[in-house]
């Protein structure tokens, strides 16, 4: 029996320690797209800034003029941006009119085009104002481009 114990405590000696794991890497910063709780909900883009938003959107919003009723299909989008203001995510607003109005579901789908085209989906914004404008709201009315 001694034996069998001498054995069993060699063995135990003997056994390799398992190696200690690395320490954890620290957890980057947040991204500033979650630091949501620094917007403020009453920004609004200055006429400045709408201008160049729109110049920059307009050649990538095809629409066709001869549509019945094309004044009158103003579609609203909700965006989310990327803090460099390129465009991650766009919703069309009336989805109710979308589902029932083929006319107005060419004209959204024209206008959530026009975000998400490459030539156009970045929007010059202030980067520096990013928490306020990280989600916007855009008009896109026909009356203002096809005069």
């Amino acid at each position: 029996m001694k034996m069998m114990e001498k054995t069993v405590t060699q063995l135990t000696a003997n056994k390799p320690q398992p190696k200690p794991a690395p320490p954890a890497p620290p957890a980057p910063p947040a991204p500033p797209q979650q630091q949501a709780s620094l917007s403020n909900p009453n920004y609004k883009l200055s006429a400045t800034e709408e201008d160049a938003v729109r110049r920059t959107i307009e050649p990538c919003w095809n629409i066709d003029p001869g549509t019945l009723g094309y004044g009158s299909f103003q579609v609203e989008l909700k965006l989310t941006l990327n803090p460099d203001g390129t465009v991650r995510d766009v919703t069309i607003q009336d989805t109710g009119r979308y589902a029932r109005d083929s006319y107005y579901r060419a004209a959204a789908d024209a206008a959530r085009r026009a975000v998400t085209n490459p030539r156009c989906h970045k929007l010059p914004l202030p980067l520096d104002q990013y928490a306020n404008w990280q989600t916007t709201y855009l008009r896109f009315d026909p009356k203002d481009i096809l005069r």
